[in-house]
């Protein structure tokens, strides 16, 4: 556990740049495999009044954090709302943030596809309709649609049904989106055991989900900006070895606590 000491928290939006050597920094960063755009949470003590003006809705604002000799992307996303309260003897900025570009997620459109039509090019052409940038667009089964097709209703639905009837999956991750198999994901060669921030050993969990049986694992680490949405993983316990895929979870510093939670499937 060399490298997981001297905690690191980077907040960059426009041109201002934050860090917990200088202030004291919190957040709660969920994290999924869906289509829904996440909020999370950012609050900062005691900012100045120019400062705190020149914070903007609509503002990208990304967060790195680890620590200081091991440290990487947590969040990127766009600035929803900022609030500025008294606590006690400071004054608490929040800035919740959407871990996307702004894009209306429950937009409709009425449109029409021609013959033969790959689902690969519809699904392309709908989240350029949202504004939405894809990262990975890998279907198992790229179908050819041989009648045609037509959306009359909400492009994030039609996406998502689109990937699902091709074998993946669809989820916003760090402002873009990616379609891909379930199994399939971001793999950084990190093996999670006690040496790396494993705290206790992962909890086995199983459940129903369509017909099918998800079995898979609960995790609580040191924080740790390698688990992320689709991230592969190698968990290492005392009872436990396995490779898994993280499907959602959260990052989160306040106070003394600096973890990361999960649930990853085999």
């Amino acid at each position: 556990m060399s490298k997981l000491f001297k905690r690191y928290i980077e907040v960059l939006t426009g041109n201002l740049r934050f860090n917990n050597t200088d202030l004291d920094i919190e957040f709660d960063i969920p994290f999924d495999d869906d289509l829904e755009p996440n909020l999370s949470e950012i609050v900062i003590y005691n900012l100045s009044e120019s400062t705190r003006n020149k914070l903007k809705r609509g503002q990208t604002l990304t967060i790195n954090a680890g620590y200081v000799e091991d440290k990487g992307l947590i969040l990127s996303g766009s600035i929803e709302a900022i609030t500025t309260v008294k606590n006690g003897a400071d004054l608490a900025t929040t800035i919740k943030v959407l871990d996307s570009v702004p894009y209306d997620a429950t937009k409709t459109l009425q449109k029409s596809y021609k013959k033969n039509i790959k689902s690969d090019a519809v699904i392309r052409d709908l989240a350029q309709s949202i504004g939405l940038k894809i990262a990975v667009l890998n279907l198992p089964d790229n179908k050819v649609m041989t009648d045609g097709y037509s959306i009359d209703g909400e492009v994030v639905k039609a996406i998502n049904d689109i990937a699902t009837d091709c074998g993946a999956s669809a989820y916003i991750s760090r402002g873009q989106i990616y379609v891909r198999p379930i199994k399939e994901g971001d793999n950084h060669n990190f093996i999670l055991k006690a040496d790396t921030g494993l705290i206790g050993s992962p909890e086995y969990f199983e459940e129903e989900k369509n017909g099918t049986t998800i079995k898979g694992y609960k995790v609580k680490s040191l924080l740790q900006y390698r688990m992320n949405t689709a991230s592969i993983i190698k968990l290492e316990s005392q009872f436990v070895k396995a490779t898994v895929r993280v499907r959602k979870g959260r990052h989160y510093a306040r106070g003394n606590d600096f973890y990361t939670e999960v649930e990853a499937v085999l």
